[in-house]
């Protein structure tokens, strides 16, 4: 099998071993959130969801549900780097919960504009009173995670896309996490206008594994987009029967063309990649 060996493990809940690379996808209802937890032992979160209505101060959004309670599960107390990928509440507002509860030594910013009063707004304040450093994303960046092991942002560029279908979806943070053989691609909501840019600029996007963009919407995850990434493997971040429609039928069926293993957190719950660096697996834990 190319690059690297998908092997389904239906075993839950079962942790890391020296060495070995795991991420986990949460499931937080109709929205994204990933706990990378390094080799070197450095801990990345990626995206906290959200939910309208809910909120950190009474304990109902998702991030003190869900994301801070299993980072506490995992014997994580510190987070190294803090991914908030654009401003909409539903990748953002999670990590509220995360920056009070836990120590956040560096968060990633998309620098998308963002009322003072909304969850991305008081994210950034929160960041500066608590004095996080906070690097502003743009194509080109590394960060070195030892052990071979790196995040390299692809997206956004700089300037930003604008006058397309959604700017905030489409200036999202695009990352790809490398550990020796492994790619994850993380596509955020990127949608056809970021993926179009992507190729456009020729950037490397083969991984093995692919967060699929926009929870599966139809204007993501185009035909000459998947070909470039050719995952053996997708994960959708989605609710259970959501308003949207997600995952649209076009885009599984776009999967399926090519031959995608297709894993749902609407479905299956949180999920969890493991990987030596050559091998890796993809499993079901039980709900939270």
């Amino acid at each position: 099998m190319r690059r690297g060996m998908l092997l389904l493990a239906l075993l839950a809940g079962c942790h890391s071993a020296p060495e070995r690379l795991r991420v986990t996808f949460l499931d937080v209802g109709q929205g994204d959130s990933a706990v990378i937890e390094t080799p070197s032992g450095r801990v990345i979160v990626i995206d906290g969801g959200g939910a309208p209505g809910s909120d950190p101060q009474t304990g109902t959004d998702p991030g003190s549900r869900i994301v801070v309670p299993f980072l506490r599960s995992r014997g994580i107390s510190t987070v190294d780097l803090l991914v908030a990928t654009h401003p909409d509440d539903d990748h953002v507002q999670g990590l509220l919960a995360v920056t009070e509860r836990l120590v956040v030594r560096a968060a990633l910013d998309s620098g998308l504009p963002a009322p003072p009063n909304s969850p991305m707004g008081r994210l950034r304040a929160l960041w500066k009173a608590r004095g996080v450093l906070v690097h502003r994303a743009y194509r080109g960046q590394r960060f070195d995670l030892g052990k071979s092991t790196s995040l390299e942002i692809l997206h956004p560029e700089i300037p930003w896309l604008t006058g397309t279908r959604s700017d905030d979806n489409n200036n999202a943070i695009v990352a790809r996490l490398v550990y020796k053989e492994i790619r994850v691609l993380f596509a955020a909501d990127a949608e056809l206008e970021a993926e179009q840019s992507l190729l456009g600029a020729r950037q490397e996007l083969a991984a093995q594994v692919l967060k699929v963009g926009h929870h599966g919407g139809r204007t993501s995850t185009s035909e000459n987009f998947l070909r470039a990434a050719s995952p053996q493997a997708a994960i959708l971040s989605c609710g259970r029967e959501n308003r949207f429609g997600h995952p649209h039928k076009e885009t599984l069926q776009r999967l399926l063309k090519q031959n995608v293993l297709v894993f749902r957190t609407d479905q299956q719950g949180a999920l969890a990649l493991e990987s030596d660096g050559t091998l890796f697996s993809v499993h079901p834990l039980s709900r939270l």
